[in-house]
């Protein structure tokens, strides 16, 4: 049966399901610790049959760990995909491909920086740049998510959110106060620290300063936790070179539901 995360034991189980899972512990850690009391925020958190915890945002549901085997994960399985189709959620993350009809995207690649290490640093930005590592929220959503008014108010409530809780920081090169290149780190948990929303400014592009702030950001992070993030494999090769490790991946599928 799958069962709604309210109660303090809710809680407590969903943190021993998600341990030590790379990207889940951080990700879907931080966000029960922030939202899960907390309905109208719109995330949702759930404790299924077997080992696995579900996170749902929007359209997009988390799932971490294995639903059970035989029969009794069938009638799993099939009470999930009833569950999704509800609320239709199209999109789903998760460690293997645990649901029939849905349609594999192309995974991302998870990196690591292990708690401890260094990289070395790429050449610094431009002189007229400079580095703000308390940026204003607001300009930083519209460099993230420039097409989306709804996706800049989720992310800024999101990052806000966290930073005011001591688990978030953001890091941004601004241009006369103008961010031009970002990236963040708004989930951690008590072994990984999670790093996103790496952008830079079309005109800014190919001019190394990802890189550099990527890495900054890694170095300081990784003297307490072991760093990871996800991307496209068609990053691949970047991070390659910046001295990052490829340790697994998430698979992305999709699903268009026939609603009557």
């Amino acid at each position: 049966m799958i069962q709604a995360v309210t109660t303090p034991t809710h809680f407590a189980e969903f943190a021993r399901r998600i341990a030590g899972k790379p990207y889940f512990a951080a990700t879907m850690g931080t966000h029960c610790t922030l939202f899960g009391s907390y309905p109208a925020s719109g995330w949702c958190f759930y404790l299924l049959p077997g080992t696995a915890a579900l996170a749902l945002h929007g359209g997009t549901a988390t799932l971490c760990g294995r639903l059970p085997e035989g029969e009794a994960g069938e009638e799993a399985a099939e009470e999930l995909q009833g569950f999704l189709r509800f609320l239709r959620a199209d999109r789903l993350l998760s460690e293997q491909q645990p649901l029939e009809g849905w349609q594999p995207e192309a995974p991302l690649l998870l990196w690591e920086l292990p708690r401890g290490q260094r990289l070395p640093l790429p050449p610094a930005p431009p002189p007229e740049l400079v580095l703000e590592e308390h940026p204003a929220m607001q300009p930083v959503s519209r460099l993230v998510f420039p097409d989306s008014e709804t996706e800049q108010e989720q992310f800024y409530t999101t990052a806000c959110t966290a930073i005011a809780h001591g688990v978030g920081c953001c890091w941004a090169l601004q241009n006369h106060r103008t961010p031009v290149c970002t990236v963040g780190c708004y989930e951690k948990s008590q072994e990984e620290a999670y790093m996103s929303a790496g952008v830079t400014l079309p005109d800014w592009q190919g001019r190394g300063l990802a890189g550099w702030l990527i890495v900054r950001m890694a170095n300081q992070l990784a003297e307490r936790h072991t760093v990871r993030f996800a991307c496209a494999p068609r990053l691949r090769p970047f991070y390659t070179r910046l001295g990052f490790t490829q340790q697994g991946m998430l698979h992305q599928y999709t699903r268009e539901w026939d609603i009557l």
